[in-house]
């Protein structure tokens, strides 16, 4: 009978992952209800500027895609996280104070660019804590990102915008990486210098990665016989 492995990971890794990815969402879609809710008329903007506003984000999204995932294997993730985290904050506080479409443009870029990097870090990084065996079920929790960043985001917004205006929807909304930066800045450790995985769940997880590794190293690449035409 196999013993139980403790799920101490699943909340000291997955749920902080979650919760930045959530409000990653939350600063991407924000436009959309800003938009609509005042922001069109303050700053003039037509349903042409208003479509430029919200495809420039992917535009600089794409910017980070490779590199990110680089960052990933070859720096610190939850470094690289951090510093996202506090340049959505900045983005999205500017944003608050925009006084026409052309600032509105340029943040909405940089935001893309900020945001760019952090999914290709986010699954290299659960890969570290995850044998391949969890991976899958890891992966999937962290995907749920998006609808439950829907979930929150729509409720939230509309009610900020009812009770305040548009302007502060970025402002509250920005403050809110603060806390999450906080939180990820400040626990770097890896699996093997983690103090707070118990030991017998880091035996097993340092075992399973080595195993895992091992096995990698030690496959045979498959030998391909040349063409030399049709059988």
């Amino acid at each position: 009978m196999h013993e139980k492995i403790p799920g101490t990971r699943w909340y000291r890794v997955i749920a902080p992952i979650l919760i930045t990815c959530i409000i990653s969402f939350m600063d991407r879609v924000n436009i959309s209800f800003a938009l609509p809710g005042g922001m069109d008329q303050d700053l003039a903007i037509t349903s042409q500027m208003a479509g430029m506003v919200s495809g420039i984000f992917f535009i600089g999204y794409l910017f980070l895609q490779v590199p990110g995932g680089r960052i990933a294997v070859n720096g610190s993730g939850k470094r690289f996280i951090a510093w996202s985290l506090i340049a959505w904050m900045v983005v999205s506080i500017a944003t608050g104070f925009v006084t026409n479409h052309y600032q509105l443009l340029a943040l909405r870029f940089v935001l893309g660019i900020s945001e760019g990097g952090m999914l290709p870090v986010v699954l290299t990084m659960v890969s570290n804590w995850f044998p391949e065996k969890e991976l899958g079920r890891a992966n999937a929790f962290v995907m749920m990102f998006a609808p439950l960043g829907g979930m929150f985001t729509a409720p939230i917004s509309g009610y900020i915008i009812n009770v305040l205006d548009w302007r502060w929807l970025f402002i509250i909304e920005g403050l809110l990486c603060s806390g999450v930066a906080g939180v990820v800045a400040g626990d770097r450790r890896s699996s093997e210098e983690a103090r707070w995985l118990p030991a017998r769940e880091k035996a097993y997880l340092l075992r399973e990665l080595a195993r895992e590794r091992a096995a990698h190293r030690s496959a045979a690449p498959v030998n391909k016989a040349p063409l030399s035409g049709f059988p």
